[in-house]
C-alpha cells in the first residue's frame, strides 16, 4: 500500500476530528466510543490510531483548535485604538462567537467534559487551571492597561470584574449552546455598555 502524503494525512486527521466533534456534540463525549467514531468515519481502528491513540487525544486536539481560535480573536484587536474600544471589541468578539452553531456545539462538549471527574480529563494532558489563567490574563491585561492610561477607574477591583466577565462569557455559552437562548446583538451591546460604565467609574 502506498504511503499517504503529508497532505492526505492532514486531511484524514481533520476529517476524524470533524466527525468526532459532531458525535461529541450529538451524543455527548462520555457516550461516544471509539467504535462510534470508526463507524461514522468508515476508518479502521488502525487508521484512527495512526492519528489519535485515544478518545481523550481527539478531545485534546479539539480543545487546542478552539483555544487557538480564541487566541486568534485577541490577535485581531487594534491595540493602538482607545482602550475602551479595544475592550469593547474584545468582549464583542468573545460573545458573538456563540451566535455560530459550531461554537454552540462546542459549548455543549466543553460543559460536559469539564464537569467530569478529574481522573477522566487528567489523562488528556489538559489543565483546567492553566486554561482558566490564560482566559483570565487576556482580560486582566486589557483592564490594567485601561487603569494605567487613566481611562478606567483606579478603584476597580480587577480580580472581581475579570471573574464576572468570564462568568458572562461562559454563561452566554451555556445559554446559547445548551438552552438554545442565543445572544442577540442588542444584548451584546448592553453587556459591553454595562461593563464599561463600571470600569470608568461612571
Amino acid at each position: 500500500m502506498p504511503k499517504l502524503s503529508n497532505k492526505k494525512m492532514e486531511e484524514k486527521r481533520a476529517y476524524i476530528l470533524s466527525v468526532a466533534f459532531e458525535l461529541f456534540a450529538q451524543k455527548g463525549y462520555t457516550a461516544t466510543g471509539m467504535r462510534d467514531i470508526m463507524q461514522a468515519t468508515n476508518i479502521s481502528k488502525g487508521g484512527i490510531y495512526v492519528h489519535f491513540d485515544s478518545k481523550s487525544a481527539i478531545l485534546q486536539a479539539l480543545v487546542k483548535q478552539f483555544d487557538d481560535a480564541r487566541h486568534g480573536l485577541r490577535d485581531e484587536l487594534d491595540l493602538e485604538a482607545p482602550i475602551e474600544e479595544v475592550f469593547a471589541s474584545y468582549l464583542s468578539k468573545r460573545l458573538k462567537v456563540f451566535k455560530e452553531e459550531k461554537n454552540q456545539k462546542w459549548s455543549r462538549i466543553a460543559l460536559e467534559f469539564w464537569s467530569l471527574p478529574q481522573e477522566v480529563y487528567n489523562p488528556t494532558g489538559l489543565d483546567k487551571e492553566e486554561r482558566y489563567k490564560a482566559y483570565y490574563n487576556d482580560i486582566k491585561e486589557l483592564i490594567e492597561r485601561g487603569i494605567t492610561l487613566g481611562v478606567f477607574s483606579k478603584t476597580v477591583n480587577v480580580d472581581s470584574v475579570v471573574y464576572q466577565i468570564m462568568s458572562t462569557i461562559n454563561g452566554t455559552g451555556v445559554l446559547s449552546g445548551i438552552m438554545g437562548n442565543v445572544i442577540t446583538d442588542v444584548q451584546i451591546e448592553e453587556t459591553i455598555k454595562m461593563y464599561l460604565t463600571y470600569l470608568k467609574g461612571a
